[in-house]
């Protein structure tokens, strides 16, 4: 009986092998060609941003005084000569100031022609003894008084003159006005901006960099511009000023 047992075990233990699933098999590894790649420390970095094309050079244009603006003869994208009229305030003032300035001036040029008579009355007297020398002294200063005040009055005139004029807006070179500021009918101030004009020539994009760009934008960096419109027509130039 123990031989017989002896010998049931391996074979029990093949009858179990046979009955078992087969084993699975492994999964298999395959290998993978992984590369890191990264930018040359030294290679320069590509930003691209949006801009506006615009004239390098803008002039805002103002009156010399104030007033009620009645005409306006020019309006955005309108195109413009060196002297042409672009504006027109209310001259009514103006005028009435001149033309208080000026009879000021003739008022002052005959009190000083008066004071003039009387020094040369006065000295007449001083040399037949009539008067005394201080009485010259007098008529003299007064004489002085009167031409001062005449200057006054002239120079007064001149500038009132002058403002007269100032009721016309020129433009100061040819251009094309890019922005409109004050409406007819409004009233401005002296030196308030009524029209913006860019000068023909030389051109600029002006571009929003973002804060943490601004280091890497260097003034004398060179740029390439390509518009939206014709991209193939590609623009090399410079950074002027961050």
């Amino acid at each position: 009986m123990k031989r017989l047992t002896k010998l049931a075990l391996p074979s029990l233990v093949l009858l179990l092998a046979a009955c078992s699933p087969p084993p699975a098999a492994a999964p298999v590894t395959r290998a993978v060609l992984v590369r890191t790649i990264g930018q040359d420390a030294g290679a320069p970095m590509m930003q691209v941003y949006t801009g506006e094309i615009r004239a390098r050079f803008e002039s805002d244009l103002a009156f010399r005084l104030g007033g009620k603006l009645i005409a306006r003869k020019v309006d955005t994208g309108d195109r413009v000569s060196r002297g042409q009229v672009l504006a027109r305030l209310d001259p009514q003032d103006a005028q009435l100031a001149a033309s208080a300035a000026t009879a000021q001036v003739a008022a002052a040029e005959a009190e000083a022609s008066l004071a003039r008579a009387e020094l040369a009355r006065t000295e007449t007297l001083l040399a037949k003894n009539f008067v005394s020398a201080s009485a010259v002294d007098g008529r003299r200063s007064a004489m002085q008084a009167a031409e001062a005040r005449l200057r006054q009055a002239r120079a007064q005139a001149a500038s009132a003159g002058n403002q007269a004029t100032y009721t016309e807006l020129l433009a100061d070179s040819d251009g094309v006005v890019t922005a409109v500021a004050a409406e007819t009918g409004q009233v401005v101030a002296a030196g308030q901006t009524v029209l913006r004009l860019a000068r023909p020539g030389e051109r600029e994009v002006q571009v929003h960099v973002p804060e943490n760009r601004v280091q890497q934008t260097a003034p004398g960096a060179a740029v390439t511009v390509r518009l939206w419109l014709a991209p193939d027509r590609v623009r090399s130039g410079r950074v002027r000023e961050v």
